[in-house]
């Protein structure tokens, strides 16, 4: 097994594949640079256990035993999260609160939930809204909370997850590529599986499935959870956030300290000032897997940087920190960012077609109101350090044939349900369409951007808006 495939393998799925790995030895991760711009080793657990499935995966197994001193994902949240299956979840919703979900509310209202044959009877349900909503009369994606009206109440040791309905992104596999490449970077992503589900009877159609980032998310993932988890609102600076723990308390100093460094800080004090509050290194990886994967919805990535980008194959302009949420790490006193909303990624531009190339460049400037990073973009000595990530998230993490066969996998599933639930929108050869362009995009994409890093010049970067 090469240190690549090891690398995307400490992921929650990826390991799954096993590709090639027969006979070699497991105990080293990727190689680092030596250089300063090296990524340092996470707080978060970096091997997780391989989750049982029924499904044969080709490949001898892996040891992913994790660390005894670092937090990981139960085991039985794993068997929620397994990609090589199709999930099956059911909801009995009675026809009084069916009324009351659509239009839709931040209301959840009671539902009897049943995942892989497990009962949360007392769970809480809405409708998602925003970009990807659509009614009850369509397929709409669903939110939802177990232990709403019951404390305590879990399904496979998690207590919310989300049911995205695909109307981005028409392959089913580009957001949960993009989070498996940041876990397999040593950064904590939600995990996603198929799911199909049915509602008072009637099957909907296929669902991507993902984990949600609350207080329980934190307990799997840091080592102390008590921190304060933001969520971008999805306008504005990237120093104000929506606070999504702690609410009770309502102290939010954490986020205040960044904001007047970001907003007072010289040029010569800023690079120390902000490292003290947030892990810039972890950041520049953060940001790295971003661009490569062309998430423009994101945090710092901007298409929209004038003279970088055709503007016939620009998505809109999205100048703001979208799709994202920061957490306070109790244990580095450091905030770290999270990755949300990968849907349009791997070539998605706007609507759903492929429209942003794999030669898009990748070392632009970053989102206007993205200060933080922005401030750090100013720093020709900086830029050439997120240029050795881009590369080093190449040379060790982007592995394409582990990536293709992950989308194989995922692909014969759909295949198998045949997207013949009641309210799917899409068709097979819809999906094959949306499918061989995001293959086309993490295949082509290595090349395209080794070729731009060849040519890298920190000081020829144009400024924003220029």
């Amino acid at each position: 097994m090469t240190p690549t495939i090891r690398q995307l393998a400490v992921g929650a799925v990826i390991g799954l594949l096993a590709v090639s790995c027969a006979g070699t030895d497991t105990s080293q991760g990727p190689s680092v640079p030596s250089t300063s711009s090296a990524p340092s080793t996470p707080s978060v657990t970096s091997a997780v256990p391989s989750a049982p499935s029924t499904t044969a995966v080709p490949g001898a197994p892996l040891d992913t035993t994790p660390d005894p001193v670092q937090p990981s994902p139960s085991a039985r949240s794993e068997i929620l999260f397994d990609q090589t299956v199709i999930h099956e979840i059911t909801m009995e919703i009675s026809e009084k609160d069916l009324e009351l979900l659509d239009p839709p509310t931040d209301d959840r209202v009671p539902v009897r939930l049943t995942v892989d044959g497990e009962l949360a009877d007392g769970a809480g349900v809405r409708l998602k809204g925003v970009a990807q909503f659509q009614g009850l009369d369509e397929k709409p994606g669903f939110s939802i909370e177990t232990d709403e009206f019951v404390d305590g109440l879990e399904v496979f040791d998690v207590d919310r997850f989300t049911l995205g309905n695909a109307t981005w992104d028409h392959s089913f596999v580009a957001e949960q590529l993009v989070y498996e490449l940041y876990r397999a970077a040593g950064i904590p992503a939600a995990r996603t599986a198929l799911a199909r589900v049915t509602l008072n009877g009637e099957t909907y159609g296929l669902y991507v499935m993902r984990e949600t980032y609350d207080e329980r998310w934190l307990e799997q993932y840091f080592a102390d959870p008590d921190g304060n988890l933001y969520e971008a609102p999805g306008g504005g600076l990237d120093t104000v956030l929506e606070l999504r723990t702690n609410k009770r308390h309502d102290d939010t100093s954490d986020l205040a300290a960044v904001a007047d460094v970001v907003a007072t800080a010289s040029d010569e004090e800023y690079r120390d000032a902000i490292e003290q509050l947030v892990d810039v290194d972890e950041l520049l990886t953060y940001w790295a897997i971003e661009a490569l994967t062309a998430h423009w919805d994101g945090y710092a990535y901007d298409l929209s940087v004038v003279g970088q980008v055709p503007a016939a194959v620009s998505p809109p302009w999205n100048p703001w920190p979208n799709n994202f949420y920061a957490y306070h790490d109790p244990d580095t006193d450091q905030f770290v960012f999270i990755p949300q909303g990968a849907d349009l990624t791997f070539g998605l531009g706007a609507g759903t077609t492929y429209d942003v190339a794999p030669t898009t460049p990748v070392l632009i400037p970053p989102k206007v109101d993205a200060t933080i990073a922005t401030r750090l973009w100013d720093d020709p000595g900086f830029r050439d350090e997120f240029a050795e990530r881009v590369r080093w998230v190449l040379d060790e993490v982007w592995d394409v044939q582990a990536l293709t066969d992950r989308v194989d996998l995922l692909a014969g599933l759909v295949r198998s349900d045949g997207l013949t639930g009641g309210r799917e929108f899409l068709t097979l050869a819809g999906f094959e369409d949306a499918l061989a362009a995001r293959k086309d995009f993490l295949t082509r994409r290595p090349e395209a951007v080794r070729a731009e890093l060849a040519n890298w010049q920190s000081g020829d970067v144009p400024d924003e808006g220029s």
